[in-house]
């Protein structure tokens, strides 16, 4: 028989020539002339040497968002600590145009300045374009049997992820003021091994608003249906002196990953920075936006003077935490609803009158390398303002004092940011996965899904088979077995070491201040201070 004719190739486009950038052209050429035998390591450390710090600055003032994410994406891991380290504060620091109008402030609040940042959200199209983008998200689904979405919280630049920070699924970050701080009362055990959900709400500062969705107001448009915790956010922020004018951005994280003295820092009026995992809320039929869970928060707070020190004024206390675990939603079968209709069947069938299991268990997948990629961020820090200036008197110059606690691959430095500020640049690094605390056994009532999640029972089809005296139903009234965390501590016998003492922000020294440790499980934690401080007048004899 004659072989069929060959189908010749479909025609490829012809190759776009990717933009040179500020190093292209330099990696090209000593690509060409290295050495046979060069390390590509050695090439691009060579390279990055090479340009004047002034172009690297000039260059990172015009890079957008995407290639601001991957600023250290890009480098050898084993060279982000040093890179960073050696980046003096001119090339950290902002450029010092002219500001805009600052952010409202509560009512008799602190102003927006004690805390702001500087990262720029990698732009999401649909939600530039249609103001009800959440609600079609995923074709208007929530949750539930053979649905869309794939989980209750999905990432909003790319459903399939789990963990943010890598290239498809970039963390989100904003700074605003907190309303409405509490502990869940309904949530699923079987993906909140670590409790219930701290939730909380963020009034984000105007260049932030892009994260809300139209629902975030509390009233979902179109159908005018109200969202109790919402709308109850809002008036709060009314009521404490904040417009709101877009709604309000929820932010819920597992209680027992955030330790209780930072969470009770977390009240009505608070400063805030977030930073994470950007997802629409399939769990509600008003698909609000949220961040959940944050990777990274930093709160700013207003206090007395540092004791002992004179000439010292208020000054800004700022606390910094990270998410040492990501809680998995993927079952084998899929999500949790996927994977207990699996359980509830092997319950079911049977051979011989024996069943297939004896228990229905959900024992979740937990990621003990919290995120992916490597973050970036950067925290601006100032003083509260003087309320009074001595003419007749040098300047006030700003002081700090801090520690910071944090894993291998974590990289941090902080530097004078100009007109009194304080930065802190940190680099989410490459982190070798964290050690989990103790885990426990605990079984969960089908009554404890409660009323947020009786759904869940109607779609297992068992109201039914409970009530019954049958083999099934006294197996399913077991419960279900899932796994119980012990809260992990962010505390680490380097925590009081190597502490920076009070110094001025242009004497500030890369290596003070800073403690490696890899026991703990935390990315990051620690403190800063920083205040006013008045110089001695020094009188010529």
């Amino acid at each position: 028989m004659a072989k069929p004719p060959r189908k010749a190739p479909p025609k490829r486009p012809p190759p776009k020539n990717p933009p040179i950038g500020l190093f292209g052209k330099t990696l090209l050429e000593r690509l060409k002339t290295a050495p046979p035998g060069t390390s590509d390591e050695t090439i691009l450390i060579e390279t990055l040497r090479s340009v004047p710090l002034d172009q690297v600055k000039a260059a990172l003032n015009k890079a957008g968002p995407k290639e601001r994410n991957l600023l250290f994406g890009a480098l050898p891991g084993n060279q982000v600590k040093t890179i960073l380290g050696s980046l003096p504060a001119n090339v950290l620091a902002p450029d010092q145009p002219a500001a805009p109008s600052p952010p409202p402030a509560p009512t008799g609040g602190p102003p927006a300045s004690i805390l702001t940042t500087s990262y720029q959200n990698v732009p999401y199209p649909p939600a530039e374009k249609d103001p009800n983008w959440s609600a079609t998200f995923t074709g208007g689904s929530t949750i539930g049997l053979t649905s869309p979405p794939p989980w209750e919280w999905v990432s909003v630049y790319d459903q399939s992820a789990e963990k943010e920070g890598s290239l498809d699924n970039p963390i989100v970050g904003l700074t605003g003021w907190v309303v409405n701080p509490e502990l869940s009362q309904g949530d699923v055990w079987f993906v909140h091994p670590f409790g219930f959900d701290f939730e909380f709400y963020i009034v984000p500062d105007p260049q932030y608003e892009g994260l809300l969705a139209a629902s975030n107001t509390g009233v979902t448009p179109g159908t005018g249906a109200v969202d109790s915790d919402y709308s109850a956010a809002n008036t709060t922020a009314h009521n404490i002196g904040l417009t709101a004018p877009k709604g309000v951005l929820g932010v819920e994280t597992d209680q027992g990953l955030l330790p209780p003295l930072f969470r009770d820092l977390i009240t009505n009026g608070a400063r805030i920075a977030t930073f994470g995992r950007w997802i629409v809320d399939c769990g509600h039929s008003d698909f609000h936006t949220e961040i959940h869970a944050p990777l990274l928060m930093a709160l700013a707070t207003p206090t007395s003077p540092p004791a002992g020190i004179r000439g010292a004024s208020e000054m800004t206390s700022l606390q910094i935490m990270s998410r040492p675990y990501t809680v998995s939603q993927k079952f084998a079968e899929g999500n949790f609803i996927d994977h207990l209709l699996a359980e509830v069947a092997k319950v079911e069938a049977a051979f011989l009158g024996i069943p297939m299991s004896f228990r229905v268990e959900a024992h979740p997948t937990i990621f003990t390398t919290p995120y992916g990629g490597r973050p970036f961020i950067k925290l601006l820090v100032q003083p509260p303002p003087l309320k009074h200036v001595d003419p007749t008197r040098p300047p006030p110059r700003p002081t700090v004092s801090y520690h910071f606690t944090h894993r291998a691959g974590v990289a941090i430095q902080v530097f004078n940011a100009g007109n009194g500020a304080v930065g802190i640049a940190i680099v989410l690094g490459d982190l070798n996965p964290a050690t989990l605390p103790p885990k426990h056994d605990l079984t969960v009532q089908w009554s404890q899904l409660g009323a947020k999640y009786s759904y869940v029972i109607d779609a297992l089809q068992i109201a039914d088979i409970l009530t019954l005296d049958i083999l099934p139903a006294i197996i399913l009234n077991r419960g279900i077995l899932t796994d119980i965390y012990d809260v992990p501590s962010a505390s680490s016998p380097l925590d009081n070491q190597n502490v920076a003492a009070p110094v001025g922000v242009d004497q500030l020294q890369s290596w003070a201040g800073l403690s490696e440790d890899d026991k703990q499980p935390f990315p990051i934690y620690g403190w800063l201070n920083v205040w006013w401080q008045e110089q001695e007048v020094v009188v010529a004899q």
